[in-house]
């Protein structure tokens, strides 16, 4: 259990090759014969943690690491997942220094990097900034509307929950659909029809202003307590959390077992996409323990369908691994991305796109995005 923990050198040794650009020939035959050795040694699990305060630590990504050839050979000489799991690491295909990184590959390093972060704090803390690209009314060009939004959840007895957001303001997508912009008279704010059939994802009649709002703050009554998803809808108190297991065999039965009581016997791509959801759901925002984040990692990097398209740079242009993959929205399958900090297992951020064309048919993209700024443990509460 505590192998991890009693091999610190390999761990930073994984931490530092993420965040490199590329492995050398030297790091990379080493890398090799340990692998070799690493896949003869018997399974074990993965460490446990001793639990410790976060005081004032936030969770967030600091660098920009990139996993790379080097850091799969890392992985499998930092983590051995026991053979009753999902997770099956043998036989492993050759290591080459040129290849991309695999789906597996990318969220096995993130589980890794989630299983050692910190789990304990007074509070759950998230930030979180969503936006959204939508047509304009005339169609003409595309609009980037964006909010930010934290929230602190608290386990003390008569202490409250408490959110705080702004509204950002809404500007031109791109350069292109700046000019555009400009072209058309650069309105303030746009004021959107009843029909906002092929427009995105904006209210019917809803007026988008090009200011900021004002700060916003209060008791917090929505979330995962009160949201949408197959768990937030179902586990709505500090101790039904507590039930989720941190093993991946039983964590996945568990997932299972509350999508079927939610939704029905799913079956095949639909059952996959609801799984993955909800894998995405605890990693992205439930308060659980570092454990069960790390094996719904552990559960994705299992199941077929994610799909890695590389370096990117997410909405809020920091640099991370992209996975694309579908889910489960409005009852039909959609095609979204998710993008991690391989580094610190941190999802950056995840985005639904789909193609529209405007009026002078250029082909844009609309969709929506949430990127992760902040999640987990802290001592350091709301302002007052």
């Amino acid at each position: 259990m505590d192998e991890l923990n009693d091999r610190p050198d390999e761990l930073a040794a994984v931490r530092d090759l993420l965040s490199m650009p590329g492995p050398s020939s030297e790091v990379v035959d080493s890398g090799r014969a340990r692998l070799q050795a690493a896949l003869a040694a018997p399974p074990q699990r993965l460490p446990g943690r001793t639990t410790r305060r976060a005081r004032s630590r936030w969770w967030a990504p600091v660098r920009n690491g990139l996993i790379g050839a080097a850091s799969a050979v890392a992985l499998a000489l930092a983590v051995a997942v026991p053979s009753n799991s999902l997770i099956d690491l043998s036989p492993v295909p050759a290591v080459s220094a040129s290849a991309p990184p695999t789906a597996r590959q990318i969220l096995l390093a993130a589980a890794i990097a989630m299983a050692t972060a910190p789990s304990d704090g007074a509070y759950w803390r998230t930030s979180v900034v969503t936006g959204q690209l939508i047509l304009a009314p005339d169609r003409r060009y595309v609009v980037k509307r964006q909010s930010t939004r934290q929230t602190w959840l608290t386990r003390k007895n008569g202490a409250k929950d408490r959110w705080t957001g702004r509204y950002l303001g809404a500007r031109p997508a791109t350069p292109q659909d700046e000019a555009a912009w400009r072209s058309a008279g650069s309105p303030s704010r746009w004021q959107y029809p009843a029909d906002v059939t092929g427009l995105g994802r904006v209210s019917p009649q809803a007026l988008v202003e090009a200011a900021p709002g004002p700060p916003q703050g209060g008791p917090h009554r929505v979330g995962w307590r009160n949201a949408d998803g197959i768990l937030t809808k179902q586990l709505v108190s500090w101790t039904a959390l507590s039930t989720i297991p941190s093993d991946p065999t039983a964590l996945r039965a568990f997932l299972v077992s509350h999508i079927a009581r939610e939704n029905g016997a799913y079956v095949g791509r639909e059952m996959e996409a609801e799984l993955r959801e909800s894998c995405l759901e605890i990693i992205t925002g439930l308060p659980v323990s570092p454990e069960v984040r790390a094996s719904a990692y552990q559960i994705l990097a299992s199941m077929p369908g994610m799909k890695p398209e590389g370096a990117v740079t997410d909405p809020l242009g920091r640099a991370g691994q992209a996975l694309s993959y579908q889910v489960m929205r409005d009852g039909r399958l959609s095609d979204e991305r998710l993008v991690i900090d391989a580094e610190s297992g941190l999802p950056l951020a995840t985005e639904t796109r789909s193609v529209s064309r405007v009026a002078d048919g250029r082909d844009v993209e609309i969709g929506s995005f949430i990127a992760y700024q902040q999640i987990g443990w802290t001592d350091e509460g709301p302002a007052q």
